[in-house]
Parts: C-alpha cells; sequence; structure tokens
C-alpha cells in the first residue's frame, strides 16, 4: 500500500508543512497529476496526520486543503489501463487465492475483517420509537410502516413531511441469493421483500418545454435505513475525544437510530421538489426491507430493475397510497411511474457509498453487460437497455478496488461467499458507454483516492459533473453548508439531464487533481475548524 510519508507533530486545527521533496509528492499521486504542495492532518474519520493537500487562498487566509492519496500507483512500465486490466474481477479473484496459498499469515486477518461485510442485517428503525417498526421477513401491514408525515412531527420537522400527500409505501418481491441458498440454508424457493417510499413529482421540462415524467432512484449508504431516526439534536457524527485527541464516532442511545438519515432524506425531497418522481428503497436486509445479505451489490442493483418492471406489471407489487388505500398485483400495476413502461420510463439511478457501488453495478449491467459475478468464468448477457439516462454516484466507489484499498477483501467475498461488493475494473472501464455522469464525495474520502473520482470524470463521454467538499466520507457528514451544495448540484445536474444540456448550469470546471480540490467551497467539516472540538 502507498502511503504519503509526511506527518506533522501535534497541532489542533489546520496543521500544515509544505513540501519541496519530488520524492513525497511521488507517493501521493500518479505521474500527470500536480504534485501536492502541502500536508494537513485529518480529524473526523481519519484521525491521521501529514495527508497530501494544496494551497487555497480563503477568504481567511490560506490554507492546505488535504485529500486522499492514491492507494496504487501506476506501476513504472505499465502497459494498458492499468486501473481496468489489473482489477478485473479474475484478477482480485486470483490475488486473493494466491493470498491463501501463502497461509494463515495472509488469509487470517482478512478473513477477521470480512465479518463486516458477512453480517446480521441492519435492523435500527423501531429501537427508539416503536412506531413503524415492522418484521421484515413477515407479513407487513404496509400502513404501519412510517410515513414523511412522521419526520414532520416534534422534536424531529423535518421538511420531508412536505411530500407525504404524494408519497406511496411500495413493497417489491424479489429472489433470494446464492449465497443465501448455499450458506445460510435458504430455498431457493423463498423470496424477499423490499420496501421503500415512492413521491410523485410535478414534472420537468424537457428540452422542447414540455413537462416530463423521469423517475430518480436512490440507493442509501450502507446501514442507512429511509425510515430511521435521526433527532436533530444529535447534529454532530463525532465526539472529541480529549485523552487521546481523536475524533471518534459518536452513539446516540436512545434518540437517534441511523445517524445521517435526516441528510438523506433531505436529497430525495429536493429532487422531487425539483419535479422528479423519487424512489426510494432499502437494500436488501437493511431496515424495512427482508433478506438476510447487506453486501451483494450486484444483486441490489438488479433490485431496481424489478422494481421499475413490477411497477409496470404488478407482479409482486404492493402499495399503500397517501390515504392508506393498499393496492396489489394488477390493481397497483401502473398507478405510480405515470403509467410508463419500465423500459421507456426516464431514470436516473443514484447512490452514496455502498448505494454508489450499487449505481455502477446497475450502469454496468444496464449499457456493457448482464452478469451476476458469481463465478469467475461467467458469460456476459446482452445489456439490460432500460431508458437510464444518468448515473449518480455520492462518497463513490465506482472507480473501484484499483483506487480502493480492498483487493483481498472483494477477491475474498467473491471467490468464498459469492458476493460482489465493491465494483471491479470493468465498471470503471464500462464509464464511456454512461450517458451521464455526476460525482460528489468529500475531499479525505477514505473510500479511495481522489483521482479516483477524478479519473471516472475523465473517462465519462456525456454530459458530467463533480462536486467535492471539504469533509470526509459519509455523504451527510460534512456539516449542513457542504451537504447542502452537495444537493443542489445533483438537483442542477438532474435537470440538465432531462433538459437535453450540454453542460450543467454552475458546475465547475475541473481539467486536473488540484483544480478540483480547490473547487471545494471554502467550508471545512466541523471537527478540521479551528476549535471543533
Amino acid at each position: 500500500m502507498t502511503t504519503f510519508a509526511v506527518r506533522l507533530m501535534g497541532g489542533a486545527g489546520l496543521a500544515c508543512l509544505a513540501l519541496t521533496g519530488g520524492a513525497l509528492a511521488g507517493e501521493a499521486v500518479n505521474a500527470g497529476s500536480p504534485a501536492p504542495e502541502c500536508a494537513a492532518d485529518i480529524h473526523y474519520d481519519q484521525n491521521a496526520k501529514g495527508w497530501p493537500g494544496y494551497f487555497a487562498d480563503d477568504p481567511d487566509g490560506r490554507h492546505c486543503v488535504p485529500f486522499t492519496a492514491t492507494n496504487q500507483l501506476v506501476p513504472d512500465g505499465s502497459q494498458g489501463d492499468y486501473y481496468v486490466d489489473a482489477f478485473t474481477d479474475a484478477k482480485v479473484r486470483a490475488a486473493w487465492a494466491a493470498c491463501v496459498e501463502k497461509g494463515p499469515e495472509c488469509a487470517d486477518p482478512v478473513r477477521a475483517r470480512l465479518k463486516t461485510f458477512v453480517r446480521a442485517p441492519f435492523a435500527a428503525t423501531g429501537t427508539v420509537n416503536p412506531t413503524g417498526k415492522i418484521d421484515p421477513d413477515g407479513d407487513v401491514d404496509l400502513n404501519d410502516i412510517r410515513r414523511p408525515k412522521f419526520f414532520g412531527e416534534g422534536p424531529y420537522s423535518e421538511k420531508i413531511a412536505e411530500v407525504d400527500d404524494r408519497t406511496s409505501i411500495v413493497e417489491i418481491e424479489v429472489p433470494t441469493e446464492r449465497y443465501e441458498h448455499e450458506a445460510l440454508n435458504v430455498a431457493p424457493s423463498k423470496t424477499w421483500k423490499l420496501r421503500g417510499w415512492y413521491i410523485e413529482g410535478k414534472g420537468v421540462e424537457d428540452g422542447e418545454g414540455k413537462l416530463v415524467r423521469p423517475l430518480a432512484i436512490l440507493v442509501g449508504g450502507r446501514s442507512i435505513e429511509t425510515t430511521a431516526i435521526h433527532d436533530p439534536k444529535d447534529d454532530k457524527v463525532w465526539v472529541f475525544n480529549a485523552e487521546k485527541g481523536t475524533y471518534d464516532t459518536a452513539k446516540f442511545p436512545g434518540s437517534t437510530e441511523v445517524w445521517g438519515s435526516i441528510q438523506w432524506r433531505e436529497y430525495l425531497r429536493k429532487l422531487n421538489e425539483a419535479g422528479f418522481d423519487v424512489l426510494t428503497l432499502d437494500k436488501r436486509a437493511h431496515g424495512i426491507s427482508g433478506g438476510l445479505d447487506t453486501s451483494n451489490t450486484v444483486e441490489q442493483a438488479r433490485d431496481l430493475f424489478r422494481a421499475v418492471d413490477a411497477l409496470e406489471t404488478g407482479k409482486g407489487l404492493r402499495i399503500a397510497r397517501p390515504d392508506g388505500t393498499v393496492l396489489s398485483g394488477d390493481a397497483a400495476a401502473g398507478i405510480l411511474m405515470a403509467g410508463q413502461k419500465a423500459k421507456n420510463v426516464p431514470l436516473l439511478i443514484g447512490g452514496a457509498s455502498q448505494g454508489s457501488m450499487v449505481t455502477g453495478h446497475a450502469m454496468y449491467l444496464n449499457f456493457a453487460c448482464d452478469r451476476a459475478f458469481e463465478e469467475a468464468d461467467e458469460a456476459c448477457g446482452a445489456p439490460l437497455g432500460y431508458n437510464v439516462r444518468a448515473g449518480i454516484a455520492l462518497a463513490e466507489f465506482v472507480h473501484g478496488v484499483g483506487y480502493t484499498p480492498r483487493v483481498l477483501i472483494e477477491g475474498a467475498l467473491r471467490s468464498e461467499y459469492r458476493i460482489a461488493y465493491v465494483p471491479t475494473g470493468g465498471i470503471l472501464g464500462s464509464i464511456p458507454k454512461w450517458p451521464a455522469v455526476f460525482l460528489g464525495r468529500g475531499l479525505w474520502d477514505m473510500a479511495g483516492g481522489l483521482e479516483g473520482a477524478l479519473a471516472v470524470y475523465d473517462r465519462a463521454t456525456g454530459l458530467k459533473e463533480i462536486a467535492v467538499v471539504r469533509g470526509p466520507h459519509a455523504e451527510g457528514a460534512a456539516g449542513p453548508e457542504n451537504v447542502a451544495h452537495l444537493q443542489d448540484r445533483i438537483v442542477a445536474f438532474s435537470k440538465a439531464v432531462i433538459h437535453g444540456d450540454r453542460e450543467v448550469p454552475g458546475a465547475a470546471k475541473v481539467a486536473n487533481l488540484r483544480d478540483l480540490v480547490l473547487s471545494a467551497p471554502p467550508i471545512w467539516e466541523a471537527s478540521m475548524q479551528p476549535g471543533g472540538n
């Protein structure tokens, strides 16, 4: 693993050090990117010292703005498309096989980390307030699920309550997974039910001045549950540990079920306010959705297309309308999506963190290759061919394992559990086929080197935008102003997609890594502000 070597001695706030040595810069970025100019400490969520950065002249003076270094640099003499060719599904499986061959000293630490990904379902909804608590794997009264208006009541007072009169609770039926059959003794005939919200929009103007009804499908990050409580008084995700001098992830027993839920629901609301129909489903084994595996992002991607099929045909579908009326099967068919056919409705697919992995795989399935990634030698089926107009990736992993230090974990998940999680090189290689791409992330996002996000942006051939903020990985953790910036940029991008624009109004112009870092608004995540603790 390539690391950035500069380390600072102590110092709170934005301690920084100017760099003069080319060797240090060479450890952070690939040839072709501007050499880092300085180094700065990272507080939440890495508690790390000496990350590379570039100088920014802010209104309050010059600061070193840090970013995530590239984990694996292109080797000298490398031929071809390194981050695609060296990190394919077959290559990550081979890397894991070689690790196993080396023995327990290599394989055991990786298997220990797999427990993070092969785990019990996320089930926080209903743990603070029993209203809305259901058995995700049972027969559910859809009207028992929390609606947007629940979050408009005290002490929450969320704006999402404004959409209640146009929101239906939806439930779709999906097949179980091969991992569940082979490792968990789930019968292949069994199915799961995925649940969430469908918010109907007023329409978005296309390039001819007509109102059309596009559908934005948004997928939350790992552990995000659509209807979980986030108490607004719990405004910071970290607490300062004075004894250790670290910024540690906070816990909120008795008040917050899932931190970040407020911010996630506001992404939904703002897109709907702009006219979009919005669908969000809790992923398998998350919140109000059934299932036992939390991590198969290829299967979760396929679920998005299963959902639009069900909304057209009614097969495996139930909906609870705003007035509480429950419809199923044929009676529910065509009620939502403005009656459009599954393969005709304009779709924007997006997600955050794990949801960005789902997005990447959904775009790959739709535009490049239909495969399950359960075996190393699968045939590539014809692309699915839905009317997907854009992919939207927040806290993005679309760059794949080449920019993320998880090659062995990914190889083990695929080889031993038949679970594909982080996208591999083929997904990165498919970016030129995507009609439009939006990327949003924090500059010191642990998901991978910032060069990876820029590589995705540079590969895109259609409408594109990349927006960054001075913050960490989680799309809701960079502070209210930064989160609002990302939300507003997504809305502007999404409207430009439907309007058929060639550029996104107000998008940053980015030519290189330094441009990208300096394009972030001069607003620091709270732990990085002087006196942030």
